[in-house]
């Protein structure tokens, strides 16, 4: 599938590999997104935002990096900003008491809770390997990472998962 979109990148008809890119991947950026953000109004905004910045940057593509993985390269620094900039922009009331915070006990664990509390390389490592089913090599060039260190990201991930299934 990839393949004929970038032939038809190749022959620069940017409206039919869009509409092709925009059918094989909405649902699944949209899933990044979601998985990322954990919110699924901001998950569609940034979907809307990854295809403004596809569709822009279509006659730029070079071919180094499959159409796909280049759109979720697309997607994952949309998502990554969209978190810096809503950390910025983060605030408390100031009537609201501060309290400490402490571990919760789960008795009816939820997969989707365990890996928002992984760290951010090994919940982006779990999220494109298992839930978007890419191959170390996809994942490590989306993560602009070497493969090795995603076999650990996964294999710790894994390690922290069940370790969390267990409380």
């Amino acid at each position: 599938m990839d393949d004929d979109v970038r032939g038809l990148l190749d022959k620069r008809r940017y409206s039919e590999a869009f509409e092709r890119l925009l059918n094989l991947y909405e649902t699944r950026v949209f899933r990044m997104a979601l998985a990322m953000l954990r919110n699924p109004a901001r998950a569609e905004e940034v979907t809307q935002d990854t295809f403004l910045k596809l569709w822009r940057a279509l006659p730029a593509y070079d071919g180094r990096a499959s159409p796909g993985t280049w759109l979720y390269s697309i997607a994952r620094n949309t998502c990554l900003s969209t978190l810096r900039s809503e950390a910025y922009r983060a605030t408390v009331p100031l009537d609201t008491p501060c309290e400490p915070t402490a571990a919760v006990a789960h008795t009816d664990v939820d997969l989707a809770q365990c890996i928002d509390r992984l760290p951010d390389a090994q919940r982006e490592a779990i999220i494109l390997f298992y839930l978007e089913d890419r191959r170390v090599d996809e994942v490590a060039r989306m993560l602009d990472l070497p493969e090795g260190t995603v076999k650990s990201h996964l294999h710790r991930a894994r390690r922290a998962l069940a370790a969390m299934m267990k409380e």
